[in-house]
């Protein structure tokens, strides 16, 4: 098939190479921002993205990109996935949304499918956005895309989940699983509404158990226990299980905070308090200060330097969006420390742009240079490599943060660091 996909951003790029690669589809991209249409004309990728590049290689010669629908012929199958940010107050900002539905009203004959994330109770207006009498050639398809393993999520998918509305036709759905055939995953159709729903939930869900998780291990901290040793024989009871049981500095990206909000906000428009989603997003944000005051804890007076290992949100990817690494660099720039960044993905201007005064250098020992305190931020497999024992003696001060269980406490302390972990008991220097 001939297959569209307008947004060439995660969600894009990654269904779209994934789509390329199966069954020999036909892929045209439309991305309107300059930059990134420029880098994917000549064949580099705009994200970091494990594996995306080698595929989009791998499947070039079934790939074009265009700059507006106007340069694509008629397709079979349009995927739309442009970004639906959230605001503070909970509203998403459509505007591109509306503008690839508008433009698509000059096919009124395509199968449209949109993997944009939406709030619950947005769908329904989708084929009025799109210039359409009902939903009989439209249906919504969230994406479940872990940021950092997308295209192994793509091609091993968990689900496929497809929202139909009332008018929804037999044809659509069958072009739809035409289009994911190869691919061997539970399939469940519902309508649009549920569909938001399993992608929201699902999110908050996760959301809830990293904030359980991590408001279990400063309960552990307070009694001197490791969590990890707690949340091991937690994770043996079948009905929990060992996955998203690490405690870490918070939960970060473009969707687990989004999703909170998301929830919050449709329950309260509809008389509901929400206690759970609200107070998940608070525990994530306490969780972050926590770690904040345990550096300034740690620092002299009058203004230190403090060493970050890490800026995205997560390791293998480049993106900043809601990355704790950021939060905690901001908030010591404020309280008038100096930071000093490294982070393997990250331009540094991008860095700059989102924690003003900030230092980025280009090596991760570098970082350790006069530093009165070290944080690992993001976890990085580099920063376990790192020689602390060979290291110390370029600190001004040997105590490492550990937010995200990086690293062995024990082994840290014996190579003669102070060590601070998450969940984890402290341990001081072995040489004292």
């Amino acid at each position: 098939m001939h297959i569209v996909v307008i947004g060439a951003g995660y969600v894009g790029l990654v269904t779209g190479v994934g789509l390329a690669g199966l069954a020999d589809h036909r892929v045209t991209f439309v991305e309107t921002a300059r930059d990134r249409l420029a880098a994917l004309r000549a064949g580099r990728m705009p994200i970091v993205e494990p594996g995306l590049g080698e595929a989009f290689g791998a499947a070039r010669d079934r790939i074009e990109v265009a700059g507006s629908l106007d340069a694509v012929r008629s397709p079979d199958v349009v995927f739309v996935a442009v970004a639906t940010p959230i605001s503070e107050a909970g509203d998403p900002d459509l505007r591109q949304l509306r503008a690839a539905l508008a433009d698509l009203r000059a096919w009124s004959d395509a199968h449209v499918s949109v993997r944009s994330t939406l709030p619950p109770g947005l769908s329904s207006r989708l084929p009025a956005l799109a210039g359409r009498p009902n939903g009989s050639r439209m249906s919504t398809n969230p994406e479940f895309l872990r940021q950092g393993s997308a295209m192994r999520d793509f091609r091993n998918p968990s689900r496929i989940v497809v929202g139909r509305f009332p008018e929804t036709s037999p044809e659509h759905l069958a072009v739809l699983e035409a289009v994911y055939a190869p691919l061997e995953a539970p399939r469940l159709t519902v309508g649009v509404v549920a569909a938001e729903l399993i992608k929201n939930v699902a999110n908050g869900f996760l959301a809830l158990r990293l904030s359980f998780v991590n408001e279990m291990a400063t309960l552990a901290e307070e009694f001197g226990v490791d969590a990890d040793e707690v949340l091991a024989g937690v994770g043996l009871d079948p009905r929990i299980g060992p996955d998203y049981l690490r405690p870490s500095l918070g939960f970060g990206g473009s969707c687990l905070p989004k999703e909170l909000q998301v929830l919050t906000v449709a329950g309260r428009r509809r008389g509901l308090p929400m206690h759970l989603a609200r107070a998940v997003a608070q525990v994530n944000v306490e969780q972050q200060d926590r770690f904040v005051r345990r550096i300034i804890r740690d620092l002299p007076d009058g203004g230190a330097l403090v060493g970050l290992l890490g800026l995205s949100f997560k390791a293998d990817t480049d993106d900043l969006r809601g990355s704790p690494a950021v939060y905690v660099a901001r908030r010591l720039l404020d309280a008038g420390h100096r930071v000093r960044a490294f982070d393997p993905a990250v331009r540094p201007e991008a860095a700059e742009r989102a924690a003003p005064g900030i230092e980025v250098v280009d090596c991760a020992e570098a970082v350790l240079d006069g530093a009165h305190a070290v944080a690992i931020a993001t976890e990085w497999p580099q920063f376990a490599e790192l020689d602390l024992a060979a290291l110390r003696t370029r600190v001004a001060r040997a105590v490492l943060h550990d937010g995200r269980g990086l690293l062995d406490g024990d082994a840290v302390a014996r190579a003669g660091w102070a060590y601070r972990g998450v969940g984890r008991r402290e341990r001081e220097a072995a040489d004292g």
